[in-house]
């Protein structure tokens, strides 16, 4: 069945079924798998008390949306509980404005905010170490002139002998 975007649809069961038995119909939408199924209300079947016979057991769906669209399936049940049958209708809803698609930025806004936090974050904390480092002289700063390191073997009776590093001096 295919029907314009925001008509009405009436979907016919496509079961087969005796005009002189009365049954009773329910209406599912398959999923995209065709395993689940979503019942739907009872209130959007077209249970009329008509004669038997004269009974179409079908869907009207209002207002519809593409959303709409896809395969329901009807299931008569023989108010004798002796026969069940059903049966499937393809529904197609076209002319409906297509949604905009989402920018990825918006799609991963909270994710790139977050990504782009942390990048400023250890970029203060790599800049703050560095500072305090050398604060602290555990980074030696050899650009400055008469700091060069000077290595001395220093030995002493009580101790065994090393290497120590002496900072170097220049005479003025």
């Amino acid at each position: 069945v295919k029907v314009a975007c925001s008509e009405t649809a009436d979907l016919p069961c496509t079961a087969p079924w005796d005009p002189q038995l009365s049954y009773r119909v329910s209406w599912a939408k398959l999923s995209e798998g065709g395993n689940e199924r979503m019942e739907l209300p009872q209130s959007r079947q077209n249970n009329s008390s008509e004669a038997p016979g004269t009974k179409s057991y079908s869907l009207t769906i209002q207002n519809t949306t593409i959303c709409s669209s896809g395969t329901y399936r009807c299931a008569l049940q023989e108010l004798g509980g002796q026969r069940n049958f059903s049966g499937t209708v393809i529904l197609k809803v076209t002319g409906c404005p297509k949604e905009a698609a989402e920018s990825p930025f918006r799609k991963y806004r909270a994710e790139a905010v977050l990504l782009f936090s942390l990048v400023i974050f250890y970029l203060t904390l790599i800049i703050f170490t560095c500072k305090f480092a050398r604060l602290q002289s555990i980074f030696p700063d050899i650009s400055k002139p008469g700091t060069e390191q000077a290595f001395l073997p220093v030995t002493s009776p009580s101790k065994h002998s090393g290497l120590v590093t002496l900072p170097k001096t220049e005479t003025v």
